[in-house]
């Protein structure tokens, strides 16, 4: 982008004509009195944009010709607009690699135009390094000067030539009458445009007196003001009069008349359109601009700007809104063509405005370009209108086709992007445990390469993250500058929309209610400013897709609702439900409005003529029943009552009804369905005698169970001193060196038989301490890990016994609160069936550790594990698992369920499961 000083600068070195211009003698003579004098080779370089341009070099004429500004010394004169004296180029940062070999020693001078701007430079360049001395600069820089000169002199002469042109221009091409009069008025020129107007010719008008050709004889006295513009009364050829505005000027003995038609009403007419208007003239230049047209572009026009600067300086786009538009309609109505519909971006107010020409040529009867004119149309509105319309029609289309609502929102996000020309756009589904927000689908119009944002693969966010995340976390749509992250944006997600040129992202939910389903993503390149239209657009969308899926799964109970309608009504047809409907006012009793034929089952036969309602036949006993029905029917509420009705019979029928009221046309009207109910009240009462009976049963079966357990706790306590002394005995006589070798196995299998039935015993005991609520417990503190590596060293022979490993994980030290004989009962327990249901040469592994204000421990096996169906028996008294049944391995079915009661009454959990490596695994947690 050139800055105004340097646009200005180009101008004026265009405006020499010396790029153009051929041998220049003047020039020449300089540059060689400059090579007589200091050596070397000197030249005159005009510096363009981007070209350099050596005019002059009398030593040598082959350097003459253009080349590339970067490859020439002298830009460095323009750039610093001071002279550059260099000794070796080779030796300078800024000319080193730039001139070839006799390109060494360099002394340049700006050559400067008249306003002080450095055109290019006049300058000598010597072959060999060179200290310059100050005459010779000093004689360098007077050559300079007057090579300034003479380009002042080619540059006022250029202009000249310039202004003669254009006036001639005007003159002869202006829609503007100029006629120039002797001081007796005798007409001197007449241009073509004076012909048009008053259908003289030229040289029939000239040496006539102007007055008797143009002004009517009445007004023969035509206005004296100078330099301003006068409004009269004219006539032509033909002798109609007509208004127009006259300016006059005397230079000397001769005077300048100019006719212009009367154009304040036609202004005033184009300035009340909402269309713009804008002409210019032969030249190009801009001769009317209109206030619609102003509006649209939002500023005057530059009557000096020319117009392929106009798409720079008003910001007028191509209708993708990226790239600047090349020649604005008018610019091509001037050269020649006919524009129709041609559709342009304009950026205004922070927003994209969207305008529609049609532009074409003023050509002459003759032939001649007279001008071009441009009718503009604001369409934003209209265009966004229809863009939405037909997005609305291509989601309506989808909806309507759509067999389930993936298929629909994909669909519809497709639609929507290639109708909008978004570059994508993403259909995101919330999975059903609401914890992420899942890509479905990706839909890309253009050509250009998302697929470093796109890609193919399966994309997961979490709430918050993203554009889909963040929609999701909001509840509501989200329009979004990508530039910058908002506050309760976990993470852009993907970094790759800044990379691929995203600049504007816009998402929707898909609601069922108030909860998300889904979200609508689309992202674009475009600066695209908040639109309220669009968004509330993308929101139906939305609310159309959560319509969608309420919509579907109302279909289907609809069916579902009209099957089971058919079989009610079948149903109802067979009942002697009482359907009404009473007004209520405040004046007297309800009154009847409707009522179902079958209304014996309520009141009995009713006689004919009387249309009977609950008030006048209720029970004297309900009447505040009755009361506090209506009240709340009057509140607004649904209420149901369950009353007595005397019938006309006499009979006395317990009746239920259900109604609501409703406002209907000023009256307050309710609806109600009454059911006869008498035999329901007579089986209910039944029901609550057999209830209480049934109680009595249940209360009665209670104390006999209690007084089982009771008797099993007694039966068992006193089965404890006889196994005591039966063992005592047992271990006298296994002690007794007297015994005999066959009386001693028999004293081991009393022994061991007595130890298998105390521990039965025991278990059984604790049992009935436990549902008798007698089992206690005495935490105290206690080293847990000592305590779990006794039980484990206690079992080591019978795990050597077997053949199996014991695996010890239990950590060093930790305290923990429990009853040490229980929790060691418990270990023990645990421990043991995992060595007894564990084959040969197994593994049993205990862990042990305290996290978090908790004890666990682990007990797994590689055993014969439980069938998965029988976990939850596992802690039930005499349950044992199948498994172990038909593999012979004998047990009682007692040791888990007292186990887990001296676990829960620690106040801990114990739970089962399968170990990772087969077997099972047992888990107590105890609080620390």
């Amino acid at each position: 982008m050139k800055s105004p000083a340097e646009e200005q600068r180009l101008q004026t070195l265009r405006d020499t004509g010396l790029m153009q211009a051929g041998p220049l003698p003047t020039l020449d003579r300089l540059t060689a009195l400059a090579g007589r004098l200091l050596g070397g080779n000197a030249l005159v370089t005009l510096i363009g944009a981007d070209r350099s341009f050596v005019v002059s070099c009398a030593s040598r004429p082959d350097f003459l010709g253009e080349g590339n500004r970067a490859d020439t010394y002298c830009q460095f004169v323009v750039a610093d607009e001071a002279p550059v004296i260099v000794r070796d180029a080779r030796e300078d940062p800024r000319l080193r690699g730039i001139g070839g070999p006799d390109a060494i020693g360099y002394a340049g001078f700006p050559l400067r135009a008249p306003n002080g701007q450095v055109l290019g430079s006049f300058c000598v360049v010597d072959s060999q390094p060179r200290d310059w001395t100050a005459d010779e600069l000093a004689t360098l820089g007077d050559l300079a000067e007057i090579a300034s000169s003479e380009v002042a002199i080619r540059l006022a002469a250029a202009r000249e030539r310039g202004t003669n042109q254009r006036l001639e221009a005007v003159l002869h091409g202006t829609h503007d009458a100029f006629i120039t009069t002797g001081p007796t008025g005798e007409v001197l020129t007449w241009n073509a445009a004076a012909e048009r107007m008053f259908g003289h010719r030229a040289g029939a008008a000239a040496g006539r007196n102007v007055a008797e050709l143009i002004v009517p004889e009445r007004f023969r006295d035509l206005p004296r003001v100078l330099d301003q513009p006068v409004r009269v009364t004219l006539t032509g050829a033909t002798g109609q009069e007509f208004p127009a505005e006259m300016t006059l000027q005397d230079v000397g003995d001769v005077r300048y008349y100019s006719f212009a038609p009367d154009t304040a009403f036609l202004q005033a007419l184009l300035d009340s359109l909402d269309t713009g208007v804008a002409a210019c003239d032969s030249e190009g230049r801009l001769t009317f601009f209109n206030r619609s047209l102003r509006e649209m572009l939002g500023g005057d026009a530059d009557p000096t700007l020319s117009m392929d600067d106009w798409p720079q300086h008003y910001k007028i786009y191509n209708p993708d809104g990226r790239t600047v538009m090349d020649q604005v309609p008018l610019a091509r109505a001037q050269s020649g063509e006919v524009v129709r519909g041609e559709q342009v971006l304009v950026w205004r107010d922070d927003e994209w405005r969207r305008l529609v020409s049609n532009a074409r040529p003023i050509d002459a009867p003759d032939g001649r370009r007279l001008g071009a004119v441009a009718v503009t149309r604001d369409i934003t509105e209209a265009h966004r209108a229809e863009e939405l319309r037909r997005a609305r029609h291509a989601v309506a289309q989808v909806l309507s086709d759509a067999t389930n609502a993936r298929d629909a929102s994909i669909a519809a996000i497709a639609a929507i992007t290639d109708e909008l020309g978004w570059l994508c756009g993403e259909y995101w589904q919330v999975t059903d445990d609401r914890k992420q927000i899942v890509r479905h689908s990706s839909h890309t119009p253009g050509e250009q390469d998302l697929s470093a944002f796109t890609g193919d693969h399966e994309l997961t966010f979490v709430i918050g993250e993203g554009l889909p995340g963040l929609v999701w976390s909001r509840n509501g749509e989200v329009w979004w500058n990508t530039g910058i992250m908002p506050e309760d944006m976990v993470s852009y997600g993907r970094r790759e929309l800044q990379q691929v040129g995203i600049r504007v992202a816009v998402g929707v939910p898909v609601r069922s209610g108030r909860r998300v389903l889904g979200v609508l993503a689309f992202y674009t390149d475009a600066d695209l400013p908040y639109d309220s239209d669009t968004a509330g657009m993308l929101d139906a969308v939305g609310a159309h897709l959560g319509q969608f899926l309420e919509r579907r799964w109302a279909e289907d109970m609809s069916l579902a609702l009209a099957a089971a309608r058919r079989s009610f009504n079948r149903v109802v047809e067979q009942v002697n439900d009482y359907v009404w409907t009473v007004e209520v006012d405040n004046d007297g009793p309800p009154k009847l409005h409707y009522g179902s034929p079958n209304a014996y089952g309520v009141f009995g036969p009713v006689p004919d003529g009387v249309h009977p309602t609950l008030t006048d036949r209720l029970h004297p006993e309900d009447a505040e029943l009755l009361s506090n029905f209506q009240a709340a029917l009057l509140d607004g509420a649904q209420s149901e009552l369950e009353c007595r009705i005397v019938g006309y019979d006499d009979q006395i029928r317990w009746i239920w009804t259900r109604a609501m009221g409703r406002w209907e046309n000023d009256k307050f009207l309710v609806d109600g369905l009454s059911t006869n109910v008498t035999e329901r009240r007579e089986l209910a009462n039944k029901r609550e005698e057999l209830l209480e009976k049934e109680q009595l049963q249940v209360e009665q079966l209670r104390t006999l169970d209690r007084m089982k357990d009771e008797l099993a706790a007694l039966v068992i306590h006193e089965l404890r001193n006889p196994v005591g002394v039966i063992r005592g005995f047992a271990e006298m006589l296994i002690d007794s060196p007297e015994l005999g070798e066959a009386d001693r196995r028999h004293a081991d299998v009393i022994e061991r038989t007595t130890l298998h039935l105390q521990g039965l015993v025991d278990d059984l005991l604790d049992l009935a301490r436990l549902a008798a609520g007698h089992i206690s417990v005495d935490p105290q503190p206690l080293s847990g890990g000592r305590l779990v590596r006794d039980v484990i060293e206690n079992h080591m022979p019978s795990a050597a016994a077997k053949h199996l490993t014991i695996v010890d994980r239990v950590q060093s030290e930790f305290a923990v609160r429990a009853d040490r004989q229980r929790l060691r009962q418990a270990m023990d327990n645990l421990i043991s069936n995992a060595i007894k249901y564990t084959p040969d040469g197994g593994t049993v592994t205990v862990t042990a550790f305290a996290r978090d204000d908790q004890f666990q421990i682990e007990v797994s096996d590689t055993g014969i594990g439980i069938p998965a169906e029988q976990y939850p028996h596992l802690f039930s008294r005499f349950f044992r698992a199948s498994n172990a049944t038909q593999a012979g391995i004998k047990g009682t079915g007692l040791g888990l369920a007292v186990t887990k009661a001296i676990v829960e009454a620690h106040d801990g959990t114990i739970s089962a499961g399968p170990a990772p490596d087969g077997g099972t695994r047992f888990t107590i947690v105890l609080p620390a």
